[in-house]
Protein backbone atom coordinates (compact mmCIF):
# COMPACT_ATOMS: atom_id res chain seq x y z
CA UNK A 1 0.00 0.00 0.00
CA UNK A 2 1.40 3.21 -1.11
CA UNK A 3 1.27 6.45 0.83
CA UNK A 4 -0.94 9.39 -0.75
CA UNK A 5 0.33 12.38 -1.18
CA UNK A 6 -0.79 13.94 1.91
CA UNK A 7 0.38 10.97 4.18
CA UNK A 8 3.78 11.62 2.46
CA UNK A 9 3.19 15.79 3.01
CA UNK A 10 2.71 15.54 6.70
CA UNK A 11 5.76 12.74 6.96
CA UNK A 12 8.04 15.40 5.47
CA UNK A 13 6.80 18.15 7.48
CA UNK A 14 7.29 15.95 10.54
CA UNK A 15 10.74 15.47 9.43
CA UNK A 16 11.55 19.34 8.57
CA UNK A 17 9.68 20.33 11.71
CA UNK A 18 11.31 18.01 14.18
CA UNK A 19 14.56 18.54 12.80
CA UNK A 20 14.12 22.58 13.52
CA UNK A 21 13.00 21.63 17.01
CA UNK A 22 16.21 19.49 17.18
CA UNK A 23 18.30 22.60 16.06
CA UNK A 24 15.73 24.97 18.68
CA UNK A 25 16.88 22.37 21.37
CA UNK A 26 20.22 22.29 20.96
CA UNK A 27 20.74 25.99 20.86
CA UNK A 28 18.79 26.87 23.89
CA UNK A 29 19.89 23.54 26.02
CA UNK A 30 23.76 23.34 25.06
CA UNK A 31 24.65 27.13 24.15
CA UNK A 32 22.76 29.38 25.56
CA UNK A 33 21.61 27.66 28.59
CA UNK A 34 24.87 25.37 28.95
CA UNK A 35 26.18 27.86 31.47
CA UNK A 36 23.55 27.48 33.60
CA UNK A 37 22.28 24.11 32.97
CA UNK A 38 25.96 22.64 32.94
CA UNK A 39 26.92 24.45 36.50
CA UNK A 40 28.41 22.02 38.93
CA UNK A 41 27.53 24.07 41.24
CA UNK A 42 23.71 24.21 40.46
CA UNK A 43 22.86 21.17 37.97
CA UNK A 44 23.03 17.13 39.38
CA UNK A 45 26.07 15.43 39.29
CA UNK A 46 23.84 12.61 37.96
CA UNK A 47 23.04 14.51 35.00
CA UNK A 48 26.30 15.87 34.10
CA UNK A 49 28.28 12.43 34.09
CA UNK A 50 25.39 11.05 31.69
CA UNK A 51 26.06 13.95 29.49
CA UNK A 52 29.36 14.49 29.41
CA UNK A 53 31.34 11.48 31.45
CA UNK A 54 29.61 8.14 31.24
CA UNK A 55 30.70 5.77 28.87
CA UNK A 56 28.51 5.07 27.03
CA UNK A 57 28.02 9.02 25.88
CA UNK A 58 24.52 10.33 24.49
CA UNK A 59 24.19 8.96 20.90
CA UNK A 60 23.88 12.31 20.00
CA UNK A 61 27.36 13.41 20.85
CA UNK A 62 28.73 10.24 19.85
CA UNK A 63 26.84 9.67 16.16
CA UNK A 64 25.35 12.77 15.69
CA UNK A 65 24.27 12.03 11.85
CA UNK A 66 22.99 8.60 13.04
CA UNK A 67 20.98 10.47 15.71
CA UNK A 68 19.51 12.92 13.67
CA UNK A 69 18.21 9.58 11.48
CA UNK A 70 16.28 8.25 14.63
CA UNK A 71 15.26 11.63 15.43
CA UNK A 72 13.70 11.69 11.46
CA UNK A 73 11.33 8.50 12.26
CA UNK A 74 10.20 10.85 15.48
CA UNK A 75 9.30 13.32 13.54
CA UNK A 76 7.38 11.33 10.92
CA UNK A 77 5.35 10.62 13.91
CA UNK A 78 4.56 13.61 14.90
CA UNK A 79 3.41 14.71 11.13
CA UNK A 80 0.95 11.52 10.98
CA UNK A 81 -0.28 12.45 14.67
CA UNK A 82 -0.85 16.38 13.06
CA UNK A 83 -2.56 14.54 10.47
CA UNK A 84 -5.14 12.96 12.36
CA UNK A 85 -6.18 15.61 15.01
CA UNK A 86 -5.57 18.73 12.55
CA UNK A 87 -9.05 19.30 11.86
CA UNK A 88 -10.01 19.73 15.97
CA UNK A 89 -7.00 22.19 16.77
CA UNK A 90 -8.23 25.05 14.76
CA UNK A 91 -9.10 26.78 11.43
CA UNK A 92 -6.03 28.77 10.75
CA UNK A 93 -2.52 27.80 10.67
CA UNK A 94 -1.41 29.65 13.49
CA UNK A 95 -3.90 28.23 15.63
CA UNK A 96 -2.96 24.76 14.68
CA UNK A 97 0.76 25.24 15.25
CA UNK A 98 0.12 26.97 18.77
CA UNK A 99 -2.54 24.53 20.04
CA UNK A 100 -0.94 21.10 18.35
CA UNK A 101 2.48 22.95 20.54
CA UNK A 102 0.56 22.99 23.18
CA UNK A 103 -0.26 19.21 22.78
CA UNK A 104 3.35 18.54 22.85
CA UNK A 105 4.52 20.78 25.78
CA UNK A 106 1.66 18.97 27.87
CA UNK A 107 1.58 15.21 27.07
CA UNK A 108 5.82 15.30 26.22
CA UNK A 109 7.91 17.74 27.66
CA UNK A 110 6.38 17.51 31.35
CA UNK A 111 6.42 14.26 31.18
CA UNK A 112 9.71 13.55 30.48
CA UNK A 113 11.00 16.80 32.54
CA UNK A 114 9.33 15.14 35.64
CA UNK A 115 10.27 11.42 34.72
CA UNK A 116 13.75 11.71 33.57
CA UNK A 117 16.18 14.88 34.61
CA UNK A 118 13.69 15.40 37.92
CA UNK A 119 13.01 11.68 39.30
CA UNK A 120 15.58 9.89 37.44
CA UNK A 121 18.73 12.05 37.89
CA UNK A 122 17.26 14.69 40.47
CA UNK A 123 17.84 17.67 38.81
CA UNK A 124 16.95 21.01 40.78
CA UNK A 125 13.54 22.02 40.55
CA UNK A 126 14.93 25.40 39.22
CA UNK A 127 16.61 23.98 36.23
CA UNK A 128 13.86 21.87 35.57
CA UNK A 129 11.67 25.02 35.29
CA UNK A 130 14.13 26.25 32.93
CA UNK A 131 14.31 23.36 30.91
CA UNK A 132 10.47 23.66 30.70
CA UNK A 133 10.58 27.04 29.81
CA UNK A 134 13.00 26.36 27.21
CA UNK A 135 11.13 23.94 25.86
CA UNK A 136 8.13 26.45 25.23
CA UNK A 137 9.98 27.55 22.18
CA UNK A 138 11.11 24.05 21.07
CA UNK A 139 7.80 22.69 20.70
CA UNK A 140 6.68 25.83 19.59
CA UNK A 141 9.21 26.10 16.76
CA UNK A 142 8.06 22.16 15.75
CA UNK A 143 4.35 22.63 16.05
CA UNK A 144 4.03 26.36 13.97
CA UNK A 145 6.86 24.52 11.01
CA UNK A 146 4.20 21.87 10.51
CA UNK A 147 1.41 23.60 10.79
CA UNK A 148 2.51 26.50 7.90
CA UNK A 149 3.92 23.29 6.04
CA UNK A 150 1.10 21.25 7.06
CA UNK A 151 -0.79 24.38 4.92
CA UNK A 152 -4.47 24.55 4.83
CA UNK A 153 -6.94 22.41 7.13
CA UNK A 154 -8.27 19.54 5.33
CA UNK A 155 -11.48 20.21 6.68
CA UNK A 156 -12.39 24.33 7.25
CA UNK A 157 -15.55 23.51 8.65
CA UNK A 158 -14.52 20.76 11.28
CA UNK A 159 -15.08 20.97 14.67
CA UNK A 160 -13.08 19.02 17.23
CA UNK A 161 -17.41 17.85 17.71
CA UNK A 162 -17.52 15.86 14.15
Amino acid sequence: MNPSPAEFCNNAAGLVAFTLANFVSNLLFFQLGAPILFDPDLQSAKIIDVLFEMEPRPLMFENGPLYMVYGLGVGAVHGLVFMMIEPALGTTRLQRGLRFSVLLWALMVLYFEFHTPFNMFREPLMLVGLELFFWIFVVLAEGLALSFIYGRSRHDSATALE
